[in-house]
């Protein structure tokens, strides 16, 4: 069953409710990687779901883009909603805004 959560974060793993996402908050800011030149912005895949990816902090941001090797990209601290209206802004496949500061586990947060 999918839910759309109005603003997931982080799993706590001594979390017991029936819905592990119950507490889950993304922070008020997060960092997102832009393209200023296409105006394009970073993004993920993780297991079929496409989103924009954003971190809590810059460093989080930067060490992504060094990763991923592409050039020409800068980071922008956003807000939260600011942060969903960019990933709703996207093109199919992107469904999503995803919190990579853990990259094997990242928290989704669904804009479509």
């Amino acid at each position: 069953m999918s839910q759309v959560l109005d603003r997931p974060g982080i799993i706590f793993e001594d979390q017991t409710s029936e819905n592990p996402f119950d507490m889950n908050i993304f922070p008020d800011k997060v960092w997102v990687l832009h393209h200023p030149s296409t105006d394009r912005y970073g993004c993920n895949e993780h297991k079929g779901i496409h989103g924009v990816a954003c971190f809590s902090n810059e460093g989080r941001a930067i060490a992504f883009t060094e990763w991923i090797s592409l050039s020409g990209m800068t980071t922008k601290e956003v807000d939260f909603d600011e942060a969903r209206d960019i990933a709703k802004s996207r093109p199919l496949p992107c469904v999503s805004l995803q919190l990579l500061d853990d990259i094997q586990n990242p928290q989704i947060h669904f804009v479509r």
